[in-house]
């Protein structure tokens, strides 16, 4: 995928911009690079693909920050969180 390599700058900006527990910005970096590789059979070539990984990623680091709130409500979690919930206070 030609623009898998492009999109780095992104995943790193994605990374350091949101927080979640027990990881740093590389570890969420590298869950949204495995799992944009994972997902690739998924996109749709008459979409950008900037638009498609950006929405992809988000969706990624949602359900990263919702699966540690569970873990460290002792898998009683909240069944839904925003992206906002998970931005860092700057």
């Amino acid at each position: 995928m030609e623009n898998f390599e492009t999109f780095e700058s992104t995943i790193i900006k994605l990374a350091k911009t949101y927080s979640i527990p027990y990881m740093g910005w590389q570890d969420i970096a590298q869950e949204l690079r495995i799992h944009l590789w994972l997902k690739r059979n998924q996109y749709n070539p008459k979409r950008r693909y900037e638009d498609w990984a950006y929405i992809t990623c988000r969706h990624k680091i949602v359900d990263l920050a919702r699966y540690y709130d569970a873990k460290k409500r002792g898998g009683q979690g909240r069944t839904s969180i925003n992206i906002e919930d998970v931005a860092k206070n700057e």
